[in-house]
């Protein structure tokens, strides 16, 4: 592998970058997890037109991030500061472990309000929130899907970008191989704790036998004992055939 690293920048997330995130986000399942947190978006629900949706949200988005102002500062210096003492570890072994090497980018982390931490792959972006008490492990999720699907394309170039998104089988694919990733030991060594896979994909069976498990032997055999990340995505492709 070379050693070309990219550097992860951080900003404040533009406001228009911001609404039009949460104009995609109230509009499907993560829906709950924003309200829950912020109960000011519930009002968004009754307005109907896409133009006065939009421009609600991005009022409420303006009264929060003034009122989280101090939070929204601090929270980005202090996961900037703590994400550089892992930064180059994490890049190196993220490289040797999906056997590819890193585009030649800055990778940018936004400091967002959302509590959800979505990642954009053709800007190589991602969000995170200021109070988040992983930020370092939230990072390295982020940062990992931008690899492993720069590999995917090498191995299958045929499959479309759009096969990359929820709720794709893809999609499904790439968010457990994330947190198997965060648990290797090399990964473990350098961010002190590993992931966690979301619930439902918890729920998820192939032959009766949790599909997370099946996954995480498949990278056993293949990853941990000969190296081949080329292989264990092509058996996992074969397993998602099965995924109903």
């Amino acid at each position: 592998m070379k050693n070309n690293l990219p550097k992860v920048i951080f900003k404040q997330m533009p406001l228009e970058l911001e609404t039009e995130m949460f104009l995609d986000f109230l509009d499907t399942n993560w829906a709950s997890k924003i309200m829950d947190e912020f109960p000011e978006f519930l009002k968004i629900k009754s307005i109907i037109d896409e133009k006065g949706k939009k421009e609600a949200i991005e009022k409420i988005i303006i009264q929060i991030r003034k009122e989280l102002n101090e939070k929204m500062v601090t929270g980005l210096k202090n996961i900037k500061s703590e994400w550089q003492k892992v930064e180059e570890e994490v890049f190196k072994s993220l490289s040797n472990i999906i056997q590819t090497d890193w585009p030649e980018k800055e990778i940018t982390a936004y400091i967002s309000i959302n509590p959800i931490c979505p990642r954009f792959l053709d800007s190589l972006s991602f969000s995170v929130s200021p109070d988040n008490k992983n930020p370092n492990i939230i990072i390295a999720h982020e940062i990992s899907h931008f690899l492993y699907f720069k590999k995917f394309k090498e191995i299958f170039p045929e499959i479309g970008k759009d096969k990359y998104e929820f709720p794709n089988k893809e999609w499904i694919l790439s968010e457990i191989i994330t947190p198997i990733i965060l648990n290797d030991t090399r990964m473990i060594k350098i961010l002190g704790k590993g992931g966690g896979f979301y619930s439902e994909h918890l729920k998820l069976k192939v032959d009766g036998k949790p599909l997370t498990q099946i996954i995480q032997d498949l990278y056993d055999k293949h990853v941990l004992k000969v190296n081949n990340f080329v292989g264990f995505i092509k058996e996992n492709m074969k397993i998602l055939r099965h995924l109903i």
